[in-house]
């Protein structure tokens, strides 16, 4: 809890520096989109930075059988995370919303698109994966 404390805080403070001069909207909505999207993009910026993608080898786990990993299973975890690090920052967000276990319309709802453009957009992205992967011959 004290991490979310500690991000919200610091959120705050650049906040009242000056990063509401970013804010292009006039209602209380847009601001509330604004603080949303604003909280949610410094959540995953340590992420980023720390080359750790929460929810990468999840994926992989998922569909792994209970015996050991041999090296091929290895290496096309590593190549799923280099090909999610490749992509666009809001593929990225969508892609760990969802291997958080996130559902379309919670993803939806933080990131405030309708719930059939998130569900299209994953299931794009989500192909678009499988597909190099399968390329790779993972």
């Amino acid at each position: 809890m004290t991490d979310c404390d500690d991000l919200l805080a610091d959120m705050l403070t650049e906040l009242y520096g000056g990063g509401l001069q970013k804010l292009r909207g006039n209602t209380v909505g847009e601001l509330v989109n604004f603080l949303k999207r604003a909280v949610r993009n410094r959540a995953l910026d340590p992420i980023e930075k720390a080359g750790r993608l929460v929810g990468v080898g999840d994926v992989a786990e998922l569909s792994a059988p209970e015996e050991p990993p041999d090296v091929a299973d290895a290496e096309c975890q590593e190549f799923l995370r280099e090909e999610v690090e490749k992509l666009s920052r809001a593929d990225r967000e969508l892609y760990l919303m969802r291997a958080r276990g996130l559902k379309e319309r919670e993803i939806a709802e933080q990131t405030d698109r309708p719930p059939g453009t998130v569900a299209a957009q994953v299931a794009r992205l989500l192909e678009r994966l499988r597909q190099r992967l399968r390329e790779r011959g993972c």
